[in-house]
This record gives C-alpha cells, structure tokens and sequence, in this order.
C-alpha cells in the first residue's frame, strides 16, 4: 500500500513560511533605510561644520602641534639673538677698554 501524503497541508506550510521571510525582509529594509539615515546624518554634520567654519578635533590637534613647532622655532631665535648681543656687549665693552688703557 502507498500512502500519499496531504495536499492541503504543503501550502499552508508554503504559506507561513513565505510570511516568515516577509517578516524578515521587511526588517532589512527597514534596517538598511536606517543605516542610510546615520550615514545621511553624518555628511549633513560635516557640511554644517565647513559652513559655520568650526574645527574638528583633528584640525585642532594638528593646529597646537603647529603652535608648538612655531614657538620652539622662536625660542631658538630668541637664544641665538641673546647669544649674539652678549658677545657684540663684551667685544663693545673689550674695545672701549682698549681704547682707555
């Protein structure tokens, strides 16, 4: 004897299982829509930041690493202008005095 199995229970089968993948692709969607939403917001942030001219965290760190480049530089300009008017005082001083002895 061959036993056929129930033609009415394959489609309601076929039937959930298909409202089950619905179900999921809905949510996909509605995940990469968000996804697409953050990466919106992102770009609007950076232009209003280019718009009002303010500075990232970056631009800052690299701003004061150039203030400091900029002020060590003038602190040996400074050194050597002092190294370089105290030997011009002493050969000054050194001249007048062998001008009077």
């Amino acid at each position: 004897m061959v036993a056929i199995p129930d033609s009415n229970h394959e489609p309601k089968r076929y039937e959930s299982r298909l409202y089950e993948i619905e179900a999921r692709l809905k949510v996909l969607e509605k995940s990469l829509e968000s996804k697409a939403d953050t990466k919106d917001v992102i770009v609007k942030i950076d232009e209003l930041i280019k718009e009002k001219e303010l500075i990232t965290k970056t631009e800052l760190n690299n701003f004061h690493k150039r203030m400091e480049a900029t002020l060590h530089a003038n602190h040996v300009k400074l050194l050597k202008w002092m190294v370089a008017t105290g030997i011009s005082s002493v050969a000054a001083i050194a001249a007048v005095l062998r001008i009077f002895v």
